[in-house]
């Protein structure tokens, strides 16, 4: 049986794994600790966003009937 041929692209999997242990790695400078931990929050979709918070979306449902209450 030949050999897997290897990847040319990295998965999502890949990427994750390799962000992380570059943030936890204490071998490495601070900087390029928080420099992963940035990339890895952006390739999450965390950059800009509150994640402790309790404070559920306001959800308006409109029906159509009411013309005066459109903005």
């Amino acid at each position: 049986m030949p050999a897997a041929k290897p990847k040319k692209v990295a998965d999502r999997q890949e990427i994750l794994e390799f962000l992380t242990g570059v943030m936890r790695n204490e071998g490495l400078s601070e900087k390029e600790r928080l420099d992963a931990s940035y990339r890895l929050g952006r390739y999450l979709g965390l950059e800009g966003k509150e994640t402790d918070s309790d404070v559920l979306p306001r959800v308006v449902i409109y029906d159509g009937t009411d013309k005066n209450k459109l903005p």
